[in-house]
């Protein structure tokens, strides 16, 4: 099994009394799925500056296993 370096975000890390938490490969993708999130259950309809530099500096890398991977 290989190893794989993702992305993570979770809402609680920037304070928000919510459990999303995503990973994904990129910073980029995480962002996507942060602004979705964002709109669908905190009723946002954009990101602000300054909660989008929140978001940023608090992704984290997480290794994962990958099953069939070499």
């Amino acid at each position: 099994m290989a190893q794989e370096e993702y992305k993570q975000f979770a809402c609680r890390d920037i304070g928000m009394a919510c459990g999303f938490q995503v990973q994904a490969k990129t910073e980029s993708e995480i962002m996507g799925h942060a602004k979705m999130h964002a709109e669908e259950a905190h009723g946002m309809k954009e990101i602000w500056p300054e909660t989008e530099r929140k978001i940023k500096a608090n992704i984290k890398s997480k290794s994962v296993d990958v099953p069939g991977k070499m």
